[in-house]
């Protein structure tokens, strides 16, 4: 089912994205969101039947944002190393403006319907990955003899990485963690610019 555009649910959107992104999804209320969005809670739930679903809802358009993203540098066929900084900038992109709250309410300790939706969508983003990186062995701009459920399973882990104090310490945020671990898989430790 289509949902139609509506300025209001709209605004209820962006705004509950930059509240989560900014304070994570637990501390924020639907009250803040509200207030911030210029709308009652009436309007709120016309829309959105709690603040599990608008973050689903948020989720949703930012994993659909980012799949037609990967898609397009995939169609590009440019060579290895614009398409990896292509990647690279999208990763930073992505993760720009997340708080240390979101992270740790996504990965540490997440609401149970929240857990249960980001394995669903992660789980669909990967094997689109492993799509766009099988078909980059096809056009050259991967490795022909990359083992790439190995790569997209070693990148996981080391996400795991951001759940530990020690790694923690030689990082100002979790996301220069996520761009030092993206930038080390796709370089490894040789210069480049």
């Amino acid at each position: 089912m289509k949902i139609v555009s509506n300025p209001k649910r709209t605004q209820i959107l962006s705004t509950g994205k930059e509240l989560f992104w900014k304070f994570g999804f637990k501390r924020v209320t639907i009250e803040e969101i509200c207030r911030e969005a210029a709308v009652s809670k009436m309007t709120f739930y016309k829309f959105f039947e709690n603040k599990q679903e608008l973050a689903v809802h948020i989720m949703d358009e930012v994993f659909d944002e980012n799949l037609l993203k990967i898609r397009k540098i995939d169609e590009e066929h440019e060579s290895a190393d614009k398409t990896f900084k292509k990647f690279l900038l999208l990763k930073a992109e992505g993760s720009r403006g997340i708080s240390e709250e979101f992270i740790n309410d996504l990965y540490k300790n997440p609401d149970p319907e929240l857990k249960s939706y980001m394995e669903k969508k992660t789980r669909s983003m990967l094997e689109e990955i492993r799509n766009v990186y099988e078909h980059g062995k096809e056009t050259g701009w991967v490795r022909k003899d990359l083992n790439v459920p190995f790569l997209i399973l070693f990148s996981q882990k080391l996400v795991m990485l951001t759940n530990d104090k020690e790694m923690m310490h030689f990082f100002d945020s979790s996301q220069d963690l996520i761009m030092e671990i993206t930038n080390l898989i796709i370089y490894g430790i040789s210069p480049h610019e």
